[in-house]
């Protein structure tokens, strides 16, 4: 055996092999000496972050983008610090590998009372922690480095969901064999073929000569089913619409396109489009409260057919094992087969943007969004921050090839801009777009930092209404546990590394401003952009109005 391949490389290697060629992190003593063998690969890059917890939010924006992500931290102070971020990942499905230095293997059998631990001799605190917010754990050790390696990568990949890897630098160091076999190897095909003809025959019977219409949600995105989902979309006339956790999955400018259901909150087009249609097909869909204004749907399960992870039903009845990618060529193939399908009428036409304020007035809530997705470019990918942002970008249509993430179930602000930020660098062909609010901004604003270092260029539009404005619109409109400190935004970029050759910051208070702006944003696609909105602190989104006032 080569005595210069290790188990760090193994692991290294196999994390190439899952499709990441960055890896995200802080170095820590106890993972130093396996970051060398990142630093010296040829297939991965290092991406140094200001803070755990933001290469934890970097990794799962790369990881939306790429398909999975890997992120290193210190033992006990980096991985706990990181911990927010990983229970984001697995709230929203997000496939996240993090992999924690330790203290050697010796350290911890004679029970040392080491710093970054608790003092009491014990090391296995900490992956007890993780327990709930993985999908897969493992301590790697000489005698196990290649089968647990291999074991939590495959879960991680499979159930699109953070797994965790403790190394410790002793380990890390020991030889291995490289390995010869594949990680999709053991990725086995969980459909029952039984089931997927039962669930045929029911579709043949359960479609024809009913009013139909679609609705799509997250889990077709994360399971890579854009295009199936959209040659469905394609070869049939049947409506269609998303939840905002759905946003952007399907081509919002189409004549068929309803615009984003929310419940309660919807407008009445959509509403009527989804719950008085006499079939409702569910594609990868799941509700929370804040896309559904705390659950308001009123949608009969009889009537519908409901396309899930890894099972079917059709009105409430079961097919299992069926994977979603299998269930929707069936429903494809049977959509097609020549049955009647009636497309559902639409109740009214859908409303096209007319901007309320004028041009030298101050900007709307009721405008901003519109015009932002007015300019925004195909090749954008957007991130919207868990308040006014992500609210007000959810109802409205955006172009076709725009991609757009929130974090609508775990919903922790400051996540999108250490997400955008590994989104760009996971998807260097599109352009990053940040819509964040300047409270959210606060709590992350570091990562500005390594956005400059590695010239990513995102257009940040950084809304400024004087704190918590989505906070406001719940409770306390006018406490001052709402209100947030004062700061000079165009400064900042300086503050972290920028200058005239590679930021640029703009301002602006009326909406002819801001379309100037945006306009020169998108034409300077050589800088990073730090553009200023100022919105009045009450001024809310009309989809935040509807749903905070179903919260309450």
């Amino acid at each position: 055996m080569s005595q210069a391949y290790t188990i760090a490389d193994y692991l290294f290697d196999r994390i190439s092999e899952a499709g990441a060629t960055e890896v995200f992190g802080v170095p820590g003593d106890y993972n130093l000496s396996f970051l060398d063998n990142i630093i010296k690969s040829d297939k991965l890059r290092w991406i140094g972050n200001t803070n755990e917890l933001n290469a934890g939010y970097a990794a799962d924006g790369y990881a939306r983008e790429r398909g999975f992500a890997a992120l290193v931290t210190t033992f006990g102070v980096g991985e706990l610090s990181a911990i927010n971020a990983t229970a984001g990942s697995f709230a929203e499905y997000v496939p996240v590998l993090q992999v924690v230095g330790t203290p050697t293997i010796q350290q911890q059998h004679d029970k040392r009372r080491l710093h970054h631990s608790l003092g009491d001799g014990t090391f296995n605190h900490f992956i007890k922690m993780v327990e709930p917010v993985t999908v897969a754990r493992a301590q790697i050790t000489a005698e196990n480095a290649a089968s647990e390696i291999d074991r939590v990568i495959r879960m991680v990949l499979k159930k699109h969901r953070p797994g965790y890897l403790m190394l410790s630098p002793d380990v890390a160091k020991l030889s291995i064999y490289p390995p010869t076999t594949k990680l999709n190897d053991s990725q086995e095909d969980i459909t029952s073929q039984a089931a997927l003809t039962a669930f045929k025959q029911q579709l043949s019977m359960f479609l024809p000569n009913k009013t139909t219409t679609l609705l799509a949600d997250l889990m077709v995105h994360r399971l890579g089913l854009q295009n199936e989902l959209k040659a469905l979309i394609a070869d049939t006339q049947v409506p269609y619409t998303t939840l905002s956790w759905g946003k952007t999955l399907l081509d919002e400018q189409g004549e068929r396109w309803a615009g984003t259901y929310a419940g309660d909150a919807s407008r009445p087009v959509v509403k009527d489009a989804v719950e008085n249609c006499e079939c409702l097909i569910k594609v990868g869909v799941q509700f929370t409260d804040t896309t559904t204004a705390g659950f308001s749907q009123d949608i009969d399960d009889k009537r519908v057919v409901d396309l899930h992870y890894e099972r079917a039903s059709i009105g409430g009845q079961n097919f299992a094992p069926i994977a979603l990618k299998e269930s929707l060529q069936a429903l494809h193939e049977v959509m097609t087969s020549g049955i009647k399908i009636i497309p559902k009428p639409f109740c009214e036409s859908v409303a096209k943007f007319e901007q309320q304020g004028g041009d030298n007035e101050a900007i709307l809530q009721k405008d901003l969004w519109h015009i932002i997705a007015e300019h925004l470019q195909a090749d954008s990918v957007v991130f919207a921050d868990q308040g006014t942002s992500y609210f007000g970008i959810s109802d409205v249509r955006l172009p076709d090839g725009v991609t757009c993430y929130g974090q609508p179930m775990w919903g922790s602000i400051g996540y999108t801009l250490p997400a955008s930020l590994g989104a760009s660098l996971a998807s260097t062909d599109k352009r990053g777009v940040l819509l964040i609010g300047d409270g959210s901004a606060l709590l992350t604003i570091q990562e500005l930092s390594i956005m400059i270092h590695h010239r990513t260029n995102p257009i940040i539009v950084l809304i400024n209404n004087s704190g918590y404005t989505v906070e406001r619109a719940i409770h306390g409109e006018n406490e001052r546990y709402n209100d947030i400190p004062n700061c000079d935004w165009q400064r900042m970029p300086q503050v972290f590394g920028g200058n005239e050759d590679n930021c640029l910051s703009l301002k602006v208070e009326t909406a002819g401003e801001l379309k100037e702006a945006l306009k020169k944003a998108v034409a300077t696609d050589d800088k990073l952009i730090m553009l200023e909105v100022i919105t009045d602190k009450h001024d809310i989104p009309p989809l935040l109005a509807e749903v905070t006032a179903a919260l309450k």
